[in-house]
């Protein structure tokens, strides 16, 4: 499968469902399932070095002011391109290293988890125990709160 890597910190906002647009420099021909992987970097509220879903890339088209919003950006990016993502999947989460531009993965790593698992339990027992809680500057009990309302309103 086609795999992107992302900066943890953007990748857990695709991985929650909240980042629906992509903002990239670059843009490709490809369209289809998408592999999110957060590239290895630790970031306090995410996980790291770990493939973590699929998305649908839909389209891209130069990136607007409508844009802004679903790309979870402050504001408007020079030359740059919207990535529409869409039909998110949550998968066991795995190591994988990162590359810059689209990469592969072998399929038979990616274990898409069943839908018959709710959203709360997959959170908890796939995602939770791997997200970094804590650094200098934030303490455990602050990221551990922040997750805990990310489940209950999973």
């Amino acid at each position: 499968m086609k795999a992107l890597s992302l900066r943890p910190e953007w990748a857990m906002p695709v991985l929650l469902g909240w980042k629906t647009v992509e903002c990239r420099t670059w843009q490709t021909n490809y369209r289809g399932d998408l592999l999110i992987c957060a590239s290895s970097k630790p970031c306090v509220g995410a996980i790291a070095g770990h493939a973590l879903c699929i998305v649908t890339l839909n389209g891209i088209e130069p990136f607007g002011a409508k844009h802004i919003e679903p790309a979870m950006l402050d504001g408007m990016p020079a030359d740059s391109y919207a990535w529409h993502l869409s039909n998110l999947r949550w998968i066991e989460p795995f190591a994988v290293k990162g590359k810059l531009h689209l990469f592969d993965v072998p399929d038979d790593l990616i274990k898409e988890i069943p839908d018959s698992v709710c959203n709360a339990e997959a959170l908890r027992t796939y995602y939770e125990p791997l997200i970094r809680w804590s650094d200098r500057s934030t303490p455990e009990h602050e990221t551990r709160e922040w997750w805990a309302d990310v489940v209950a309103n999973a």
